[in-house]
């Protein structure tokens, strides 16, 4: 008796199959969404502004106090700062009286880590007062507000 060579030959059950297709399917869309996650963060770009030290310290020669502050943009967009706000008040409304120095408005910082040292004088009276808390409110060109108190000593 002959047997046909074709009769011994056996096929992947349906139940299989249909399993590794799904594997293969999942595997495929994981790898798409991988694709896809990385070519969205290259287009995708945003600023932060991180304050490595913000403090203030009394000038006998102004006879008010200075506010230095070290800023550092850890984003991965450059950015510029816009404004400075003292509690809630807008740095160019601030009266003349009683403001000094401010040399951050309009400074553009790099992305990656790019460092800039600020400082903003006020002068000590009657706004401004020892043991006061101070908001100095940082506002980038997008928008973007970076907030830090301090106390004037």
């Amino acid at each position: 008796m002959r047997k046909s060579f074709r009769r011994n030959l056996r096929g992947v059950s349906p139940v299989i199959a249909t399993i590794i297709i799904v594997a293969i399917a999942i595997v495929m869309s994981i790898a798409v969404a991988y694709w896809m996650l990385g070519l969205g963060a290259a287009f995708t770009r945003f600023e932060k502004l991180e304050f490595t030290s913000g403090y203030a310290t009394y000038n006998v020669t102004l006879a008010g106090f200075d506010i230095k502050m070290k800023l550092k943009n850890t984003g991965s967009a450059a950015l510029t700062i816009d404004q400075v706000f003292i509690n809630g008040v807008p740095w160019g409304d601030i009266a003349a009286a009683d403001k000094g120095t401010e040399n951050l408005i309009g400074t553009p910082l790099a992305p990656g880590g790019e460092k800039l040292d600020g400082l903003i004088q006020l002068k000590k009276g009657t706004t401004y007062v020892s043991g006061m808390t101070v908001e100095v409110l940082v506002r980038t060109a997008a928008g973007r507000d970076f907030p830090k108190v301090i106390v004037l000593p």
